[in-house]
């Protein structure tokens, strides 16, 4: 049976019998047994990659690099009035993944200040001393969008199972905004 996916086949060394040089035109003599061995493991890499591995992509590569991007998405609506300060919900997160850009767009022009605070279940509910922003929380400044992709001083590793809360520090006229946080799943 196959080693994979517990191991990767290390496969023996081949070479030629000594005198015997290469002739595509002559049969060889191997093993069955390392070729058995090898057509269990091309077997197994097929059955788990199934027939289409790179799908509507290039290649399996490409694939699986845009299967860790994801986003969370967070909605803060005032109802048809200027949002309210304070903590406006919580996300739980179910996998392991890093922030790489952060988002605001807002419904109208206006400016809007918005703290994420981080932490376990366990220790659930987070507050101010959670912050994961360093003092440079997303923020939309007389505008209807900001984005940052530095994240200068964020904690920007996020653990399966934290929650993330959503505190708006300040705000003028915007009635509603979207918080998106892209992320990169690891392992």
């Amino acid at each position: 049976m196959a080693d994979y996916p517990g191991e990767v086949y290390d496969p023996r060394e081949i070479n030629n019998a000594d005198g015997v040089e290469y002739d595509a035109e002559q049969d060889t003599i191997i093993f069955a047994e390392d070729v058995d061995k090898l057509n269990d493991e091309v077997v197994a890499v097929e059955t788990e990659l199934g027939t289409d591995p790179a799908g509507d992509y290039d290649d399996v590569k490409t694939r699986l690099e845009n299967n860790e991007k994801a986003e969370i998405v967070f909605i803060i609506d005032g109802g048809g009035s200027e949002i309210a300060t304070g903590q406006h919900g919580h996300v739980e997160i179910p996998f392991k993944c890093e922030i790489v850009k952060a988002t605001l767009l807002a419904d109208q022009t206006g400016s809007i200040k918005i703290d994420i605070w981080k932490d376990s279940y366990a220790n659930f509910p987070p507050d101010n001393t959670d912050s994961i922003c360093g003092g440079n929380e997303p923020e939309i400044s007389s505008g209807v969008k900001d984005q940052d992709a530095t994240l200068t001083d964020w904690t920007k590793a996020i653990a399966a199972g934290d929650i993330l809360a959503f505190n708006v520090d300040s705000v003028t006229d915007i009635e509603r905004v979207s918080v998106i946080l892209q992320i990169k799943k690891v392992a």
